[in-house]
Parts: structure tokens; sequence; C-alpha cells
């Protein structure tokens, strides 16, 4: 998905995490959503409402159920 789509350019990026990088997170209740922060300074933050972080949690546990079913596969 790009970031920013102009007369024809499209800007994307992706984030690959390190295992030893720090993770935490703040809620807002009032706004029904999480702030996920990596790094030590939180160089990189991403903002999901409930439902999205949801979706997320779905998505990784799918993710980690595939990688241990093909573990020792390859």
């Amino acid at each position: 998905m790009g970031l920013y789509t102009r007369s024809g350019v499209s800007v994307e990026t992706w984030v690959e995490l390190d295992r030893k990088v720090s993770m935490r997170f703040e809620t807002c209740s009032e706004n029904e959503n999480a702030t996920l922060h990596f790094g030590h300074g939180g160089e990189y933050t991403l903002t999901l409402g409930r439902d999205n972080l949801g979706q997320l949690v779905d998505l990784a546990s799918q993710a980690i159920a595939e990688l241990d079913s093909t573990t020792g596969q390859e």
C-alpha cells in the first residue's frame, strides 16, 4: 500500500523488527484505539482501532500457526 501517491509517484515503506526491539503500547478508551510503539524511543508507531487491533491479532496468530506447521520441513 502506498503511503503517498501523486502525479504517478507512489511512496512505499516497510519495517523489519529485530528480535530484540523493545515494544510497548498505550490505549485510549475514549477513542477505542491502541498505539503500539516499536524501538527504544518509539521510532515506529502504529495506531489501530479496536476492530483493526483484533484483526491484527488474528492475522498474527494465523501466521504463527503457519510458521509452526512448516518448521523443520525445509
